[in-house]
C-alpha cells in the first residue's frame, strides 16, 4: 500500500478558522412522535390523497410522497392542529408556496 506524500505547508501556515455551526433551522417539534401522529391523522383524514382541486399528479399522489401543509402558515400564527393541516403532493405544495411568495412581494 503506497504511503501518502507529506502535505506541504509553508512556514507560519494556520488552518482557516471554522465557521460556527449553523443554528437548527427546523423546529425540533417536527421530529417528535406528536408531529408524526398529527401528520398521519391528516393524511388519513384526507384519504392519503392531495386535497388541492387543481392537482395534476396521477391518482392525486396516492401511494407517493405526501406533505402535511399548514393552511395558515406558522409564521402567521397558524396552529399545529389537525384543522390547520391539508394533505398536498410535492407539486401542489411547491405551487402553494410559489403563490405565497408572489402574494407576499406584492
Amino acid at each position: 500500500m503506497p504511503a501518502r506524500p507529506p502535505v506541504f505547508r509553508p512556514q507560519g501556515w494556520k488552518p482557516a478558522p471554522r465557521a460556527p455551526k449553523r443554528r437548527e433551522v427546523q423546529d425540533p417539534y417536527y421530529g417528535s412522535a406528536a408531529w408524526r401522529d398529527l401528520r398521519e391523522a391528516c393524511w388519513s383524514r384526507d384519504g392519503y390523497r392531495c386535497t388541492d382541486p387543481r392537482c395534476r399528479t396521477p391518482n392525486r399522489g396516492h401511494g407517493g410522497k405526501l406533505i402535511a401543509h399548514h393552511i395558515k402558515a406558522r409564521r402567521k400564527r397558524g396552529a399545529d392542529a389537525l384543522w390547520n393541516l391539508a394533505t398536498l403532493c410535492p407539486a401542489c405544495h411547491e405551487r402553494a408556496h410559489q403563490r405565497a411568495r408572489v402574494g407576499h412581494q406584492g
